[in-house]
């Protein structure tokens, strides 16, 4: 018997699924926790207060060897893990505040799957709020634990733990991580290292313009790139990080970043994550490679599903629906005919606002440089497919292929000149269709008002006397 207890312990051991890394990265949009496993298992999810924590178990896996806890950062004071019962790993989350964490996901990576966790944010750091985690006191967690009787999740791509519409939650603020760029003169500063927010508070019962900011491809898939080893994935974020700063510096905007440093998004992610944080507009920032290393100029696209513009387009839209393929994620293509019809009918609308808005973009980059096409270019991008609540575009900004324009890519200077380009644009846009309850809207509508009464003829009023 013995020996049978034996043998079963090793078999569990040897077919337990492994923890290899915990990491925690924070920023001006918020949070974002990643747990990295070998293979997929199953899942639990436990919200637990007073104090904030978020417990994940694991059943049937174990930590890795040489697995490191992360330090605080943003809305997390500290990580923990435990072992509450034979063969199931227990990572508990420290929170510093009472944020509610967006539903949890599975993202496929080379390396094997990853939970990632994400807690909203928005301003300066929760640092503050930050209190030693108190160790004297017993942890309840396993008894409040024992207590749910919520089925264990399995761990595999698309699978999302039920939970409630998260309430909207005025979020302790979170600090910037600065982005992981390895480019010479690419370091541009992180959003809220300047005066980025708007002095003057927005007048009361408006809202402000949120701008959906997306640095294309990140983590294992690196993008394109430049004959002198300049990557795609560095100047995106690089330019995104410029841009966000200035729109947060413009009055009645906010930027949100879809990612804040190095790490792949699938690309039917990337628009959701701009849609669950009540996005405006959304923006996915490229570098152009071509085989003609003297190609140049700056390039707008928006979705087509009826086809694309031009064979560049269409090749452009091959090449960066790729990504998720590189980055780990699995590839759905849309040719099914009612998939195709129902896409159409999600997106007619919303096609007419993005050609208006990205051809605002593109009248912005005509005025700093050169265009590689004079109007705008359509294509069935994925990134864009899931757009269907805001207008949407991919801006390639340059050639990074083109050796000189590979190194402008590169200069702050130039990453300053392409994002006031683009925000020029989207302000151009925005000043024309402004949507209600904005800043914009106000402006609209008192120049509006202006207008009225300054085309009342005079003496309309009547200059007093008997009626």
């Amino acid at each position: 018997m013995a020996a049978m207890l034996v043998a079963a312990l090793c078999w569990n051991l040897a077919n337990a699924s492994e923890i290899k890394q915990l990491r925690v990265d924070a920023g001006a949009t918020g949070t974002r926790a990643e747990v990295h496993l070998d293979r997929p298992g199953a899942y639990k999810v436990i919200e637990l207060h007073n104090p904030e924590r978020l417990v994940v178990d694991f059943p049937g896996s174990r930590l890795g060897r040489s697995l490191g806890l992360p330090t605080a950062t943003g809305a997390i004071r500290a990580v923990r893990t435990g072992q509450p019962e034979a063969g199931t790993v227990r990572v508990v989350f420290d929170l510093a505040t009472s944020t509610r964490p967006l539903p949890p996901r599975i993202e496929d990576g080379v390396g094997g799957p990853r939970l990632v966790l994400e807690w909203p944010g928005d301003g300066d750091a929760a640092t503050a709020a930050r209190e030693p985690v108190p160790q004297a006191t017993p942890d309840p967690i396993a008894a409040l634990a024992a207590q749910s009787s919520a089925p264990a999740q399995s761990v595999t791509p698309g699978n999302v733990v039920p939970q409630p519409t998260p309430a909207k939650v005025e979020a302790a603020p979170v600090a910037p991580k600065p982005a992981d760029v390895p480019l010479a003169n690419t370091a541009a500063p992180s959003v809220n290292e300047v005066p980025g927010r708007p002095v003057r508070p927005l007048p009361s019962g408006t809202r402000p313009l949120v701008i959906a900011i997306d640095a294309g491809h990140g983590g294992q898939d690196p993008g394109a790139h430049g004959l002198n080893g300049t990557r795609e994935k560095d100047v995106t974020l690089a330019i995104a990080r410029e841009l966000a700063r200035q729109v947060n510096a413009t009055p009645g905007m906010k930027a949100f970043l879809t990612r804040e440093s190095d790490y792949y998004i699938p690309l039917n992610q990337r628009a959701r994550k701009a849609s669950a944080n009540k996005a405006d507009i959304f923006l996915s920032i490229h570098a152009d490679a071509a085989e003609n290393r003297n190609a140049r100029g700056s390039s707008v696209y928006v979705l087509s599903t009826r086809g694309a513009s031009s064979q560049r387009a269409r090749w452009l839209a091959d090449k960066e629906n790729a990504a998720d393929v590189i980055g780990g994620g699995r590839v759905r293509v849309a040719d099914d005919t009612l998939a195709s019809v129902l896409l159409d009918l999600t997106q007619s609308g919303n096609m007419r606002a993005s050609e208006d808005a990205a051809g605002h973009v593109l009248g912005g980059l005509k005025r700093v440089g050169n265009n590689h096409k004079p109007d705008i270019e359509r294509a069935n991008f994925a990134v864009l497919r899931t757009s269907d609540k805001m207008p949407a575009m991919l801006v390639e900004t340059a050639f990074i292929s083109n050796p000189d324009e590979e190194k402008r890519l590169a200069d702050p200077g130039f990453q300053r000149t392409l994002a006031s380009a683009i925000l020029d644009g989207i302000d151009r846009y925005f000043t024309r269709q402004p949507p209600p309850g904005t800043l914009y809207a106000l402006r609209a509508q008192a120049a509006q008002d202006a207008t009225a009464v300054s085309s009342v003829p005079q003496g309309a009023f009547g200059a007093g006397g008997s009626p």
